[in-house]
């Protein structure tokens, strides 16, 4: 998809080339020379690049059909979406953060995730995806690379109320073997953000085999684990800079584990409540009081007493 849109645009620029102005010649030159350096300048930076006037600028984005530039940036976003490395993404941030402080960006990048995530994502998703989990006798939840600490702590909490859970987040051998044992009876929970690991398709492929069942976390259905699901939740994510904006991504899986331990509120507070126990028992945490006669209540839920 991402190569047909580039060479869409190429060609477009290609048909208009011949009849446009020589400034506007100059700025197709230019956009065909290197379209990704385009994400990184402002479109007064290609002007002046150019030598021409913003103006100019606007008026030859919208010969490609686009509204204006706002809307071809947005198409270029898209477009590298996959493609810009790290150190790309980190110029493109310097040139945008010149006016506002780097707190007060990143908080309002959050908050724009936040709300997106709350407007696509239905409660009956968030319903049929904790059912799905809940129901699951073995379930391993598996990301790599940047998308690692969001398996782990999604894993982490799962592990907690619920049994046979397993954590993947290097692509182990004995992962594998977990799948090839458990097959048909093992729901994987792939969380993959761009850019995409091969791992993370590498892993559905192999877990198909054995008839598995495929449920993804993505954020685009042009991502490529999203193809190859049974079952999928999309959350777009705008990055503000080359480090990932997972804030929204982990409210999303914090409501997920909170929405799976109230399916069964009863059994998931005697489990919590016996793991607690351990916890005291080994003294894991600091406390300055200590009363071995208080039983932990996690669910606020009185199912038995312990004395």
């Amino acid at each position: 998809m991402i190569e047909t849109n580039k060479k869409e645009l190429f060609e477009q620029i290609i048909r208009l080339r011949p009849n446009l102005s020589p400034k506007k010649r100059r700025v197709a030159d230019f956009m065909m020379e290197d379209y990704k350096r385009l994400f990184l300048m402002s479109a007064k930076e290609i002007a002046q690049k150019c030598q021409v006037s913003e103006p100019t600028i606007t008026r030859f984005v919208m010969d490609l059909g686009f509204n204006g530039y706002g809307e071809f940036e947005q198409y270029l976003k898209e477009l590298l979406r996959d493609e810009l490395t790290s150190v790309e993404r980190l110029l493109k941030t310097s040139r945008e953060t010149d006016e506002i402080t780097t707190l007060k960006a990143y908080s309002q990048n959050t908050v724009m995730n936040l709300e997106n995530m709350v407007k696509s994502v239905s409660e009956e998703e968030l319903k049929n995806l904790t059912t799905m989990i809940f129901n699951a006798e073995y379930v391993l939840v598996a990301g790599y690379k940047a998308s690692a600490s969001l398996a782990f702590y999604f894993g982490y909490w799962l592990k907690k109320i619920k049994e046979s859970v397993f954590i993947d987040t290097v692509h182990s051998w004995e992962n594998l073997d977990y799948i090839a044992l458990h097959g048909k009876g093992m729901l994987v929970f792939v969380i993959a953000f761009p850019r995409y690991p091969i791992k993370a398709i590498q892993l559905i492929e192999y877990a198909k085999q054995y008839g598995a069942k495929i449920v993804c976390l993505s954020d685009s259905l042009k991502s490529p684990v999203i193809n190859l699901a049974d079952h999928y939740t999309v959350i777009d994510m705008e990055g503000f800079s080359f480090v990932d904006p997972f804030a929204h991504i982990i409210t999303f899986l914090g409501a997920l584990v909170y929405e799976i331990a109230y399916h069964d509120k009863t059994a998931t507070a005697r489990r919590l409540s016996k793991i607690e126990d351990g916890v005291r028992r080994r003294r894991d945490f600091f406390s300055e009081e200590e009363d071995v006669h208080t039983h932990y209540d996690p669910l606020e839920i009185e199912f038995y007493n312990n004395t």
